[in-house]
């Protein structure tokens, strides 16, 4: 059975995340005793089994004694200015201009550098001006929450010159493979899931 592949990227950034939290040698432990096809061994540049990935985020999520979603959720903020680094410049871009960066130019870049990768759809679907946006993610992948981590840490890599609060719609029951975030303009200094 073919098994849908990620950046290796997200492995290592995850594995990193992780021992900031657990420690590494807690981390290792905890690889040790699953059954992972690559070990628990990732490079940057490789392309590896979202499978793994997935048990990766559980198993880190258990470990810690959090909501799997919460855990993702974490992840994404922690993971996107080391993502967006060389896509955005937060002392002049606007925010909302990144976000509409992302399915249009990033994940094509993606697409052509890993022709294997098979990326989200995270597009903005309506914007007014610099006041609000809706931000639609849509992947056979249940990353919702980890996508919505990364639009709160896309919009914290902006904050002093813009503050905007957002909020997480979708459908009821609420599923991790799609999500609709309204990114709306708040009080200074605030930027949090409403």
């Amino acid at each position: 059975m073919h098994d849908d592949l990620m950046k290796g990227a997200l492995f290592v950034h995850l594995l990193e995340f992780s021992q900031s939290q657990l420690g590494y040698d807690r981390v290792e432990q905890v690889i040790a005793s699953m059954k992972l096809v690559n070990g628990g061994s990732y490079t940057s540049v490789g392309m590896y089994p979202v499978s793994e990935f997935m048990m990766l985020q559980f198993a880190m999520s258990e470990h810690l004694n959090i909501e799997l979603d919460e855990f993702c959720h974490r992840f994404g903020r922690y993971v996107i200015p080391l993502l967006a680094i060389n896509h955005v410049n937060p002392d002049e871009d606007h925010p909302f201009d990144f976000l509409e960066r992302v399915h249009g130019t990033i994940h094509v870049s993606v697409r052509k550098l890993y022709p294997n990768a098979n990326p989200p759809a995270v597009e903005v679907i309506e914007r007014v001006g610099n006041r609000s946006l809706v931000l639609r993610y849509r992947s056979h992948r249940p990353l919702a929450s980890f996508c919505g981590g990364m639009l709160e840490g896309a919009l914290n890599m902006f904050r002093g010159r813009h503050s905007y609060i957002y909020e997480r719609r979708g459908a009821e029951p609420r599923t991790e493979t799609a999500a609709d975030f309204y990114v709306f303009e708040g009080p200074e200094d605030e930027i949090h899931d409403a």
